[in-house]
């Protein structure tokens, strides 16, 4: 890939920081600098961190994954993902979320099942409705994955919520779009296959442990530099998440369902 840096065009694409276009191999690529937001220092680990969201977007599903990399190239270091056209009248899961009388379809909820997945094993709190794309082909992407494992530490984060929204209590974003459809769930205001949901996590459960680790370690070796973190320790916490998934999902799960039907009798 040429990654001459004087073909950079910086591009706005609303709140995610400083981004720039790059045409190189006959693709529209997107470079985002690993900096701080406002600081603009050097922070690799949040390059580093979504090509790592990546690999698992991979494993989760191949054909919703949207190719990224980390590059520390000359005077460039930073993320450069594969810019993805999108359906010219895509819906806006943003405005879903607090709009009810425009309902998901039984087939964007099966979709955002398989980016919970993926959103849960990078314990992204990140996924309001703008940051998901829905491509030409009519499916749903996940993008902007850099706030992954930010709240790794907070026990809140372990296991699924429909209450649990960080950037929501210290930031007043828009909670993550899976805390809306769960509680619209457990309310019988639209149903979920839990077939779907676990087809997903067999496909995550079929990764070795040790592949499966060494896909952050460089993510955790980053951050260890930058804040002086355990390195280990934090990567023992991802791959344990990832061996906790399908006990903690399916648990919410149930205890969403009995809700679900003790407040409506309605069952799955």
């Amino acid at each position: 890939m040429d990654l001459d840096s004087s073909k950079l065009r910086e591009v706005n694409m609303g709140g995610t920081g400083t981004m720039y276009t790059l045409e190189s191999q006959g693709r529209t690529w997107i470079y985002k600098p690993a900096e701080s937001k406002w600081g603009h220092n050097p922070e690799p680990f949040r390059g580093i961190v979504q090509e790592c969201a990546y690999e698992v977007q991979k494993i989760v599903d191949p054909e919703s994954a949207i190719i990224c990399k980390y590059i520390d190239a000359g005077n460039l270091q930073g993320s450069i993902q594969e810019y993805i056209p999108t359906k010219t009248d895509a819906r806006d899961y943003h405005a879903m979320q607090y709009d009810e009388s425009i309902p998901f379809t039984q087939d964007e909820i099966n979709q955002f099942m398989r980016e919970f997945v993926t959103d849960y094993l990078l314990c992204n709190y990140d996924g309001h409705g703008r940051n998901f794309i829905t491509d030409e082909n009519g499916i749903i992407r996940g993008v902007d994955k850099e706030q992954s494992f930010r709240y790794l530490r907070e026990p809140e984060s372990s296991k699924p919520s429909i209450t649990y929204s960080p950037n929501t209590d210290r930031y007043g974003e828009t909670e993550p779009i899976y805390n809306t459809i769960f509680r619209r769930y457990s309310e019988g205001k639209l149903n979920i296959d839990f077939n779907v949901l676990s087809g997903y996590m067999d496909r995550v459960e079929a990764v070795d442990r040790d592949q499966y680790a060494a896909i952050f370690a460089p993510y955790c070796e980053s951050c260890s530099k930058a804040f002086g973190t355990d390195a280990g320790q934090m990567l023992d916490q991802i791959v344990s998440r990832r061996d906790q998934m399908r006990t903690n999902i399916e648990s919410f799960f149930q205890n969403l369902t009995e809700v679900r039907q003790e407040t409506t009798g309605k069952k799955r």
